[in-house]
This record gives C-alpha cells, sequence and structure tokens, in this order.
C-alpha cells in the first residue's frame, strides 16, 4: 500500500472538507451510542446486570464505525499539495505531482504517474431529478457559490490554490520525481478490527 516516500507537506493549511450528511450521520450514531451508554449504566445502577457487556461491547462498536466511516475521511487542503483520509488509508498528494484535478464520481487527483486519488469524504453531488434546459456556464456559477461541500466545489477551490502555488514559483522548483504517497491508517484499521471484536461479542455475550 505504501508507495515510495514522497516530499512532507508544509503549506499553511488552507482548509479541511468534508460533507455535511456525512459529519451529521457520524455524529447521530455517537449520540446514540452515548444513549445507549446512559440506558446500560442505568439498568447497572438498579441492579440488571445481565447482557451489561454485550451492550458496551455494540456501544463501543457503533461509535468506532461512526469515526472511521463518517468522521474520520476528510480532504485537507495545504498551500503545497492535499491530503485525502479515506477509510483505512491517508494518500499525501503534493502539487508537483499533480497532473489534474477532476471531479467525476468523487473528488480526484491524478498525478503525473496517470494515477487516480479518490477521495471517500467528497462524493459528487447526485441529482434526484435530472435538469434540463439549464445554461451549463450560469449553473457551475452559481453553484460555486452556494454548492456546500461537493467534489465539484472542493475541485475548484484546490485547482484555485494549484493555480496560486504555481504563480507563486511553486513549479519552478518541482522535483520531476515527485510522487504520491499512499499511507495505511493504523487508527482506523484498529478501530474496525475493534468494532468487529466487539460485534462478536455483543452477539455471544
Amino acid at each position: 500500500m505504501t508507495q515510495t516516500p514522497g516530499p512532507q507537506l508544509t503549506g499553511e493549511l488552507i482548509g479541511v472538507y468534508r460533507t455535511t450528511p456525512a459529519r451529521i450521520l457520524g455524529w447521530v450514531m455517537v449520540a446514540g451510542a452515548g444513549v445507549l451508554t446512559a440506558l446500560t449504566v442505568w439498568d447497572v445502577s438498579v441492579g440488571r446486570q445481565q447482557g451489561v457487556l454485550g451492550a458496551l461491547a455494540l456501544i463501543a462498536g457503533i461509535a468506532a464505525v461512526a469515526w472511521v466511516l463518517f468522521l474520520r475521511p476528510h480532504v485537507r487542503l495545504l498551500a503545497d499539495g492535499v491530503v485525502l483520509a479515506n477509510v483505512v488509508s491517508d494518500t499525501t498528494v503534493p502539487f508537483d505531482a499533480v497532473e489534474e484535478v477532476t471531479h467525476q464520481w468523487s473528488l480526484e487527483l491524478r498525478d503525473r504517474q496517470g494515477r487516480r486519488h479518490s477521495s471517500w469524504a467528497v462524493p459528487v453531488k447526485r441529482e434526484r431529478v435530472r435538469r434540463t434546459g439549464v445554461d451549463d456556464f450560469a449553473e457551475t456559477t452559481r453553484r460555486r457559490g452556494t454548492g456546500g461541500v461537493t467534489a465539484q466545489t472542493v475541485a475548484d477551490v484546490v485547482q484555485r490554490a494549484l493555480q496560486r502555488w504555481r504563480l507563486d514559483g511553486g513549479q519552478l522548483h518541482a522535483g520531476e520525481g515527485a510522487r504520491a504517497r499512499q499511507d495505511l491508517s493504523w487508527p482506523a484499521i484498529a478501530a474496525l478490527g475493534a468494532a468487529l471484536a466487539l460485534g462478536l461479542i455483543s452477539v455471544l455475550g
């Protein structure tokens, strides 16, 4: 999974992006786990001990899944590159390795080696009803102002940061062998493993 080590990003942080629905769902799951915890504590306080271990395991598993799938994934944009924090991996893409920024299915960065790096946290916005008879330029301009966190709006921000980096002379010092680097996120893997184990405990307990 890990590629040849590339340069570390040291630029100023521009923004961190994840969709609002993912944040809402993640925090709703965490809140639900909190409610279950309170109910379990209440049961223990009134002397009901049966099934407590299984309930606590289920609660911890829900919280772990919420963090890994919905709260941890994000896009971190810096002045010299992008970090795509996905479910179990983190991909660092310096601007000197970026060939193209696209948003067909999600925010995607194509590097100079032809590889595509996609973001789990910023998918493309799905239209429930197909629009017809709409001027593309006017629609794109409107979305840039009010589109929220979508693949298109974040791709626009990344593209502007990339152009600013090039205009500031970053491209003059870019290394020809610059590469994106993908690393496993061991905390996320551990959390998923713990959620699986706790789920088994809750079923068997």
